[in-house]
């Protein structure tokens, strides 16, 4: 398991600066609706294919593309979606990172407090007044997700 130490201060804002940066190089000016991003064209793997081929076959022979078809542009906007990608794929090996962080976080969260709440349960079980008092006030907030069911089924 791996260990774990919260940020400090000047780290976590040094993170935070750092991703305003990123924020503030990208245009924020675009911001899609769900209806817009519907009817947009997708540029997946093979349409990717198609359109690197299409932009090499415009360059080479320019007098084959339509006089609206800017060819530069093309080309530009290539290299700029290429950039996307590979930043896209950075960020997104960080978000994994994180996300797993989180997760072994809460998992050792809730394995604590989890033996903490059965601590008090079967000191509830055995009669302290103490123990009951935080066993009810935790009951309810136990009892989400799989555990729901099962604490309904005790208290039929």
């Amino acid at each position: 398991m791996a260990t774990f130490r919260s940020f400090i201060g000047s780290e976590l804002l040094a993170i935070k600066q750092h991703l305003a940066a990123v924020k503030s190089i990208i245009p924020d000016k675009i911001k899609l609706t769900p209806s817009e991003r519907r009817s947009l064209f997708k540029l997946h793997l093979k349409r990717k294919d198609f359109a690197f081929k299409a932009i090499n076959l415009m360059r080479r022979s320019p007098n084959t593309a339509p006089s609206f078809v800017d060819i530069q542009s093309c080309n530009n906007y290539m290299q700029l979606y290429e950039q996307y990608t590979e930043l896209l794929d950075e960020v997104d090996a960080v978000k994994r990172h994180l996300e797993d962080a989180r997760l072994l976080v809460g998992h050792e969260i809730l394995k604590q407090t989890r033996s903490y709440f059965q601590n008090a349960k079967n000191g509830a079980d055995s009669g302290d007044t103490q123990f009951e008092k935080i066993y009810e006030s935790l009951k309810p907030y136990y009892a989400v997700g799989r555990n729901s069911k099962k604490l309904e089924e005790e208290r039929i």
